[in-house]
């Protein structure tokens, strides 16, 4: 009868090891999956950003508001016709939002990601220009997940080649 409680007391152990085991490796996953959909997020959005940032010519400083959390970027692109076309990134219920020619394009961020801060900077040297994004993304509320930031510069390749 000893022999069996102990054996019995060991099991349990064992067992309680396990699921305690795969209570870990199941937070962990859920963790993963969080910081992956961070950063495709981040992905998705500067890769939208660095395409027209590159594509601009000027930038709008009277209509954009530079180096605040709540930044608002108005580009303006010149077509082979020498008309403009106008883009506009701005932040909106923790949304990056697109505007191309007034029209809304919509978000350039999911539903389940909420941005805190869209700061853009406008360098310019010469006849050169570049602006620097600065983004912090955190996931969903019940995520145990810290809110990340992301960095990025980008040059108006338009500002020199005229």
């Amino acid at each position: 009868l000893v022999e069996m409680l102990i054996s019995i007391g060991i099991i349990t152990l064992l067992l309680l090891v396990i699921i305690e085991i795969s209570f870990s490796i199941s937070k962990s996953h859920e963790r993963s999956r969080d910081f992956l959909e961070i950063n495709s997020a981040s992905v998705g959005a500067f890769s939208r950003f660095s395409r027209d940032i590159r594509r601009a010519t000027t930038v709008d400083t009277v209509n954009s508001t530079l180096g605040g959390s709540q930044g608002k970027l108005v580009l303006n692109m010149k077509r082979d016709d020498g008309t403009n076309d106008v883009t506009t990134f701005y932040l909106e219920e923790e949304k990056v939002k697109e505007r191309f020619n007034g029209t809304v394009v919509g978000d350039l961020t999911p539903a389940v990601m909420s941005i805190s801060n869209l700061t853009f900077r406008l360098f310019t040297v010469a006849s050169t220009s570049a602006i620097r994004v600065e983004m912090t993304i955190a996931p969903s509320a019940s995520s145990t997940v810290p809110a990340v930031n992301f960095y990025g510069t980008y040059v108006l390749r338009g500002s020199y080649v005229e």
